[in-house]
């Protein structure tokens, strides 16, 4: 599956949030035009090489009075001038500061009327390429003048989707001033966003940094198209696995993935989750079923509370405390008075590995393993802490040990599981 990129027009607001910036994989900078001056460039530059956004020029018809939102009658030859000198003013800055400048999109009337007359659009593309070379992506429209006005001057052209505007039956846009042409409810954006990048018709989707809501918007499409880019590694034939962001929930991804049909397993951890299928009958690609998670979060019952009454007995207590400069009783404290979550279920058939733990009594894990760890033995290693389900051979930090627990049921196996919570109470 092709990457989507968001991207945003910047650089038009006096007091801009650049919270957009860390969203933004494009920037699409006003250079003058509808508006933006050099203070303003050179503010939106510096943001870009803050976030490692790619930086891109955004040229207007020349109208500051009405944002460059009215389609002015211009000739082509002024046009492109106009257009170039807008470019190169972006461009100059860039140069100074070593950001460089390799996208470009028109702005507000100047998109639509060029799109729609081939001399604009040559005009337009013209004045880029003049101002930015022609090693550069245009966004614009997915069919029209610019396209190939675009794709004559031999330029990458990207297709742009629109996440935070509303569309009429016919898939065009509402013009601004009528009634939901312009959105800001972040979960309809979202669902723009995945009906979009799913559709196959947009190369990236765009969100204006001057709407109401813009950041929040910018976040949930920024998510759904994260994870419609996640990374997908074959496992032989009937396996693969995804590279997890952060933001989506474990236990979420387990059952939304497990219900799919066709998939036999699902292993989710910290980092991955693994898919394991008939290769005869693959399912459908888990990106586009966790795209819509992103959308839509499963509803999921409140995982339980599992309390673990803990004996603080184990071998490696004392040497935890010195190491970090607490008493005994202060490790202990800190230990059982965190509530934890199972961020991954593995080592061992059972083994829950919960986090966080209290930073103050972070170590890693011993540097020679023993060759026998008793089971119900309770460990740390680093932010993580758990249970050793029955005696193996381990390597982590032996605290104490777990009284009257099961870690397996009768029926139902492993007692810990994913996204479960669990508290320790300590015990003499």
């Amino acid at each position: 599956m092709a990457e989507c990129l968001l991207n945003i027009d910047l650089g038009e607001l006096p007091e801009e949030d650049e919270r957009l910036y860390a969203c933004a994989q494009v920037a699409n900078i006003a250079c003058g035009g509808h508006a933006g001056d050099e203070q303003s460039m050179r503010r939106a530059l510096e943001a870009c090489a803050r976030h490692g956004t790619r930086a891109g020029a955004h040229p207007s018809f020349e109208d500051r009075a009405n944002f460059g939102r009215q389609e002015l009658q211009v000739a082509p030859e002024v046009l492109r001038a106009q257009v170039a000198a807008q470019c190169s003013r972006l461009v100059t800055l860039a140069s100074e500061m070593g950001v460089p400048v390799r996208y470009a999109k028109p702005h507000g009337a100047l998109y639509h009327a060029s799109n729609r007359d081939p001399a604009l659009a040559r005009a337009v593309v013209e004045g880029v390429v003049e101002a930015l070379g022609p090693g550069i992506t245009f966004l614009g429209p997915g069919s029209g003048a610019l396209r190939e006005a675009a794709r004559a001057a031999g330029l990458h052209y990207a297709r742009e989707g629109f996440a935070d505007r509303g569309t009429r039956p016919d898939g065009s846009l509402i013009p601004r001033g009528q009634p939901g042409a312009v959105l800001s409810d972040p979960a309809v954006a979202r669902e723009n966003a995945l009906r979009l990048a799913l559709g196959g018709t947009v190369d990236t989707l765009c969100v204006h940094g001057d709407s109401p809501g813009a950041v929040d918007m910018a976040r949930e499409v920024r998510a759904v198209l994260d994870v419609l880019s996640l990374r997908a590694e074959p496992l032989g034939e009937g396996a693969l696995r995804l590279v997890l962001p952060a933001r989506l929930e474990r236990r979420a991804v387990l059952a939304t993935l497990k219900a799919e049909p066709g998939v036999v397993d699902v292993v989710v951890g910290e980092e991955y989750a693994s898919v394991y299928f008939d290769p005869a009958a693959p399912p459908e690609d888990p990106r586009r079923v966790l795209g819509r998670l992103a959308v839509t979060p499963a509803l999921l019952e409140e995982p339980p509370l599992v309390t673990v009454r803990v004996r603080y007995d184990g071998p490696d207590l004392e040497a935890v405390a010195e190491r970090v400069g607490l008493s005994v009783d202060d490790v202990v404290l800190l230990h059982a008075s965190r509530e934890y979550t199972v961020c991954s279920v593995g080592f061992l058939p059972g083994f829950a590995y919960l986090g966080e733990v209290d930073g103050r009594i972070a170590v890693p894990r011993l540097g020679t393993p023993r060759p026998r760890v008793p089971g119900l033995a309770v460990g740390l290693a680093g932010r993580r802490t758990g249970i050793y389900p029955f005696a193996s051979p381990g390597g982590w930090n032996l605290l104490g040990t777990a009284v009257d627990f099961t870690p397996f049921q009768p029926g139902s196996g492993a007692l810990l599981r994913l996204g479960d919570r669990v508290l320790f109470e300590r015990v003499d």
